[in-house]
């Protein structure tokens, strides 16, 4: 029976993904995106759903081989909207919920990242790069470059910036309304339908790593967008209050903040007027930097503006992400149990919220929490998925670390003990492992592993002065925090600590061959997508130069604080046996970072292997092509097995 219900990485073909969180405006309705991995075409299928809270059915609206995904309704609620890649590239599509087959909106040359509904229905703003510039780069073969950050992981070249084009659904018609000169997102609609407000960046140094200012446009009178505000740090997610007399937002006036260094915070500001932050001196942070395997972590998200004047924004804090409610007396009220990651939201009518969360042993859903706090479940799209593979819950646990309390998890496999067990360790640095669903470990501990992880120093949702304690230190603080966490587990009973394994992607790659060269206590280990060379990644790397933050300057101003942080300086100390896993096209952590590591541990006679994945970013591991997430999971279990069992 254990062995029928045994989890393996094919099972990632057949798990529904839950996404997105409508509500129509009578609040009766939740529209939602079920997705599923289409292992024949190596591509995923989206579905939209409505989820009515009255009956509590489901209807299909879409369905068949395109991805639809980011329904929003129109105000009537008659009609849904949605990006779907059925013609060949994203645009925005429409179906009329009475019935009919879904219809295009006006086209736009190019790809669409993000848009919004006019108040009238009449109007959509989004958001897209022309796609002309990247052709007429592919028919001469060359680019010219003049930025230090040229490209961006999973983007691409920026042969061209985006821009907020108005599709007019009447007339028929596309046109930009702003220039294309910088980098833009998150367009909001005015309540009157008058005003467009967006986050921005635009200059010679604009990179497109954080947005720093905010715009408002006219609409109706075609005049020039208007810059409000330039913030040091970043500028995300405007929303507009129900009366139109402020603009909430999340964002930092610290050049840390675009980095995770500093918390993101909410603000509000008025026509005419300075900014006011909300929320100050709050441990938590503004977003969802909770890290998931299945779904992204760290886009913006919008504030949502409550009747009563209130503003209810998403938080991460202490390995969950929550929804959080600011009165306008300025007290804060936690509005989810910590026991769930929300990624999606909306206020419903009865003063509670409808949300899109996912916990250790389930993976996202629907759930109606109701102004006292009760969770209700809405909907059971992994239900039998779950019951199938057997996946199990994370015990959490407070671990004694040798800076003060951290937070665990443990999620044990069922094998007799003594039992191997692996030390996951995130990236970012600057997220948070916590309350949500993690296919690969569920993996692990099917495969008869147990496995660790925990937020060390530098993760995000414990303050600022947690974040930044690996500053000038990238591997120490956060290895020590690691090894607590392990040891705690360890004493608890049941592990072998000649089977221990580490593993880890991004900054968990770098700490996992940071470690290796530190300690000979892990059997095997797996680094993924990895900074190995911490010089040569700041030149490199589309981000490279937040290095200067993390570290305390450039690598020709403090050479030796660079090469005391690599890991790649301590590969005589090396020798696990070690699985280097990176994506050809990866501009995150580029390749020559594993490449580098590879040739020193290979030259020096060390067990060392490199699995390169060609179509694949720094994202292989939560939205890269579905066989190559397969064969990569597959890739960490028969290292483990060979070098564990």
């Amino acid at each position: 029976m254990a062995q029928q219900r045994r989890l393996t990485a094919e099972h990632l073909y057949s798990l529904p993904i839950v996404s997105a969180c409508a509500l129509d405006s009578g609040g009766g309705r939740v529209a939602y995106v079920r997705t599923v991995a289409d292992a024949d075409a190596n591509a995923y299928r989206g579905s939209v759903r409505v989820f009515d809270l009255g009956s509590r059915g489901t209807t299909v609206l879409t369905r068949g081989v395109a991805r639809d995904a980011a329904p929003a309704w129109s105000s009537d609620g008659n009609r849904l909207f949605f990006l779907s890649d059925r013609s060949g590239t994203m645009q925005v599509w429409c179906i009329d919920c009475a019935g009919g087959e879904a219809y295009a909106a006006p086209a736009i040359d190019g790809s669409v990242s993000d848009f919004s509904v006019s108040p009238d229905g009449r109007f959509l703003a989004a958001v897209a790069v022309d796609g002309q510039a990247r052709r007429d780069v592919e028919a001469r073969g060359w680019r010219r470059i003049t930025r230090q950050r040229y490209r961006a992981d999973g983007i691409g070249y920026h042969d061209a910036y985006p821009r907020i084009w108005l599709l007019d659904l009447v007339q028929g018609t596309a046109r930009a309304l702003t220039d294309g000169t910088g980098f833009i997102a998150g367009p909001a609609w005015s309540p009157d339908g008058a005003q467009i407000t967006y986050a921005g960046e635009h200059g010679a140094d604009a990179d497109g790593v954080a947005m720093r200012e905010l715009w408002v446009m006219s609409v109706r009178d075609g005049s020039l967008p208007q810059k409000i505000l330039t913030l040091r740090g970043s500028v995300n997610a405007p929303a507009w209050s129900t009366d139109g007399s402020r603009i909430a937002f999340v964002g930092s006036d610290n050049l840390k903040g675009a980095y995770g260094l500093a918390n993101q915070r909410l603000f509000t500001i008025a026509a005419g007027g300075e900014p006011t932050c909300l929320a100050p001196s709050e441990e938590w942070t503004c977003g969802d930097a909770t890290i998931t395997d299945i779904g992204g972590a760290g886009a913006p998200s919008a504030p949502q503006w409550m009747a009563d004047g209130s503003i209810a924004v998403l938080g991460t804090q202490r390995g969950a992400t929550r929804i959080f409610v600011i009165a306008p007396d300025l007290a804060i009220r936690e509005a989810t149990p910590s026991t769930l990651s929300v990624n999606a939201f909306g206020p419903s009518q009865s003063g509670g919220f409808i949300c899109c969360a996912s916990r250790s042993s389930t993976p996202p859903e629907l759930y109606n929490i109701n102004a006292g706090g009760a969770l209700d479940r809405l909907t059971s799209e992994t239900k039998t998925w779950c019951e199938q593979t057997g996946v199990r819950e994370a015990a959490r646990l407070s671990v004694d670390g040798p800076a003060g309390p951290l937070d665990a998890w443990h999620l044990p496999s069922d094998v007799s003990a003594p039992r191997p067990c692996i030390l996951q360790i995130h990236g970012g640095p600057h997220f948070a492992y916590g309350e949500t669903f993690f296919f690969e470990f569920q993996l692990l501990a099917a495969a008869g592993y147990d496995v660790v992880y925990c937020n060390p120093r530098g993760s995000q949702g414990y303050g600022e002065s947690f974040a930044a304690a690996i500053v000038g230190k990238w591997g120490g603080p956060a290895l020590a925090d690691c090894q607590a966490a392990l040891d705690t587990i360890i004493l608890q009973g049941g592990i072998d600590e000649k089977r221990l394994g580490v593993a880890g992607g991004s900054y968990g790659g770098y700490l996992t061959a940071w470690a290796i060269g530190q300690t000979r206590r892990f059997a095997a280990a797996v680094a993924m997508r990895s900074a190995t060379n911490l010089e040569s990644l700041w030149g490199t790397s589309e981000v490279g130069r937040m290095l200067e933050l993390e570290l305390g300057g450039t690598p020709a101003q403090i050479p030796e604080v660079y090469r005391r942080n690599s890991p790649i300086t301590y590969a005589d100390e090396m020798r696990t046996p070690l699985l280097l896993i990176h994506g050809e096209r990866d501009y995150r952590c580029p390749p020559e970072q594993a490449e580098q590591l590879f040739t020193a541990l290979y030259q020096r006679g060390r067990t060392v292997e490199f699995v390169r994945f060609l179509e694949a970013d720094h994202g292989l591991s939560r939205g890269g092509p579905p066989k190559l997430r397969v064969a990569r999971l597959n890739a960490i279990v028969d290292w483990f097995d060979r070098r564990l069992t």
